[in-house]
Formats: C-alpha cells, sequence, structure tokens
C-alpha cells in the first residue's frame, strides 16, 4: 500500500457506513489504525463553530439516537469487523492498518452535550470487545465526563484569547484559562491527550506570542499530573473543510511547535500529523 493511498483514506472520515446511521469505521492517522466512531450528535450540536470545521452540512433537525440505538449499532460493527475486519470497506487498506484501535464518541457535534452522555457510557463499559474508549471533546462542558471509563482526547488549539476567538469561536463568551482549567482538572483524573489544530485561515495563523502562551498552559497541564498526560498531538487540516479560506500549515512549521514544547517538557510524547 502506497503512502498516498493511506493518505486517502486519512482523508475519508465518511460517516455513512451500510445502513448504519449513529456508527461509522475511519481509519485514523492519530488513532493510528481503525477507529469506530459515534455520532451521537448528527444535528451537529457543538459549543463551538471552529473555523475548519469539516462538517459541510449541518442538520439540525437529525434525530437525536436513543442509548439501545447506538449500543445495537456498536455491537453489529464489532460483529462485523471480527468477521471481514472490514476488508471489504477499506479494500486498499492493508490489514496491519485496520486493527482496532478504539471506539470513540465523536461525530458531527460536541459529544457531551449528548443529552443521554452517561448512561452511554455505563453501557458502553460493559462491552468487553471495546479494545479502548475514547472521547474526543472541546474540554468546555465536562460535568458529564466523570463515570467516563477511558482516554479523553481535549481541544487546545489556541494560548491566548484572540486566537481561541478566531480559530474556534465559542458560542458563548469564555477565555483561555475556562480551557486550561478545564484541562487541568481532566488530567488530575484521566489519561489526556491534547489535541491541537494547526492551520490558516483568512490569511492568519498562529503568532509567536500565541504559541509561547500556548506552550505555558501545556507545561502547567503538564505539571498536575505527568503521568496522565499520554502526548500532545500535533496536526494540519487534511480533510476538506467547510470554509475555503482554511489551509494546512507546512510539517516544518508543526515541527517547529514540537521543538519548542520539547524543549520546555523534555519527557513529554509530542506526536506531528
Amino acid at each position: 500500500m502506497s503512502t498516498s493511498e493511506l493518505m486517502n483514506a486519512w482523508a475519508d472520515h465518511n460517516r455513512k457506513f451500510e445502513n448504519f446511521r449513529f456508527v461509522y469505521p475511519v481509519i485514523s492517522r492519530r488513532a493510528k489504525g481503525l477507529s469506530v466512531g459515534i455520532n451521537c450528535t448528527p444535528n451537529g450540536m457543538c459549543s463551538y463553530s471552529c473555523v475548519y470545521c469539516q462538517v459541510n452540512k449541518k442538520d439540525t433537525s437529525a434525530k437525536i439516537p436513543s442509548v439501545d440505538e447506538i449500543i445495537f449499532e456498536v455491537k453489529e460493527m464489532l460483529s462485523i469487523y471480527n468477521k471481514t475486519k472490514l476488508s471489504e470497506h477499506f479494500p486498499r487498506v492493508e490489514e496491519k492498518n485496520r486493527i482496532l484501535k478504539d471506539i470513540a464518541l465523536s461525530g458531527d457535534g460536541e459529544p457531551t452535550l449528548y443529552p443521554y452522555f452517561t448512561e452511554l457510557c455505563k453501557q458502553l463499559k460493559d462491552i468487553s470487545e471495546i479494545p479502548k474508549l475514547v472521547l474526543i471533546t472541546n474540554a468546555m462542558q465536562l460535568e458529564k465526563i466523570l463515570d467516563f471509563n477511558g482516554e479523553i482526547w481535549g481541544k487546545l488549539d489556541a494560548g491566548t484569547d484572540e486566537w481561541l476567538d478566531f480559530i474556534n469561536r465559542p458560542k458563548k463568551k469564555i477565555n483561555i484559562e475556562l480551557i486550561e482549567n478545564n484541562l487541568k482538572f481532566v488530567v488530575s483524573k484521566f489519561p489526556l491527550r491534547i489535541q491541537t489544530m494547526l492551520c490558516e485561515a483568512n490569511g492568519c495563523a498562529p503568532s509567536e506570542t500565541d504559541i509561547e502562551s500556548y506552550v505555558g498552559i501545556v507545561q502547567r497541564i503538564h505539571q498536575i499530573s505527568p503521568k496522565n498526560l499520554l502526548s500532545v498531538q500535533l496536526y494540519s487540516v487534511i480533510r476538506q473543510t467547510a470554509e475555503n479560506s482554511v489551509k494546512p500549515l507546512s510539517r516544518e512549521f508543526l515541527e517547529g511547535v514540537k521543538n519548542i514544547l520539547q524543549e520546555k517538557i523534555s519527557n513529554l510524547s509530542i506526536e506531528v500529523f
């Protein structure tokens, strides 16, 4: 399998799979294999309106699934995976890249806004075939995650209020200190991976000041619990975004941010995608 074919698989996060409505398989570069996503907010409900959002059309009238509907589809997907390893769905992806890595609460919106989030997590915890449960969240609303049994992948795209407002466009007024404090709380309780999207939009990219402030935030989060901060994932745009002004930043830019972080926190795993 060529690198370009694998990149094509990474770029295709189509949430349509056979007759499934809420559960979908993707080849994930950050999960390093097959990830099964749960789209519990198909109406696009989110507390951010990120400039790089890759959900082109949000159907605000879409049905919110019940917990039973999601659990049924998860079990069906696991059954298909155990029988076929999804070879027919990903015919150009080698089996080593189709190994199931996780079940991820993700989708078209912010999963913690799903009204039955706590009950869903309880039932997912009882499915023994799940190798790992992952919550991909913007870390704005954390009151529901206390009983979560897995890794938290929390968003931190900015180091300053100005870049937070520009890149994430929160729907209610917040500041970067709130996100920092929320991630400090998460890392004190759960295994955490910080996810950072670095991109250009409307001709603007993160400034040196923003990167410096961002590094300081990561340092302070790391100090709370070095063992629980599993990694920082730096990445740029690879899939089509809803806004055409958004462009990926170079690998060199991302490596530069990684080097700054590594100089400050030598024992932290920092991944560039």
